[in-house]
């Protein structure tokens, strides 16, 4: 009986779970078509023999990589402006930020930049249903080295 308990339990969960951001699709798949291939370059695909190659690719250095917002009360939504700037030799080409949530949004510029180039990705969370301690995280993918990068924001939600 309670193995059936469990079960209903997490299958619940999973239904209830967050969902992802999926609003840039239609951008994303626009801009695919008017990049230079040379642009478009997978980090992950070089060899530890092309290092050079590695270091010769774009770079994000986020001012912080983690944002508080504090205290919440249930059904405040908040947003933060992660900034960064790329430091690589390259351009940099942001290809998506997913959230770990549908609770959270993240918002980030479609275009490439150049090298010393800066921007924000806004990050917006709705703490509805979110009572207690969250913490919520949204992956950055890039054309860089690294070519992930990690954004996490965190708040102490209270009930109404």
């Amino acid at each position: 009986m309670i193995h059936k308990f469990i079960a209903l339990a997490c299958g619940c969960l999973l239904f209830m779970a967050c969902g992802n951001n999926e609003a840039h699709l239609q951008d994303e798949a626009a801009l695919k078509d008017k990049l230079p291939a040379t642009l478009v370059n997978n980090p992950r695909s070089l060899s530890p023999t092309d290092s050079n190659q590695l270091n010769e690719l774009g770079r994000l250095q986020f001012n912080d990589t983690i944002h508080q917002f504090g205290i919440l009360h249930e059904g405040e939504i908040v947003e933060y402006e992660f900034a960064f700037t790329n430091i690589g030799k390259r351009d940099i080409l942001i290809s998506e930020a997913k959230a770990s949530c549908g609770c959270t949004v993240a918002d980030y510029p479609t275009h490439p930049f150049k090298p010393n180039a800066t921007d924000v990705i806004k990050v917006t969370f709705d703490s509805k249903g979110k009572v207690g301690m969250n913490e919520k995280s949204v992956l950055v993918t890039t054309n860089g080295n690294p070519s992930v990068y990690q954004l996490t924001i965190q708040a102490q939600v209270l009930e109404k």
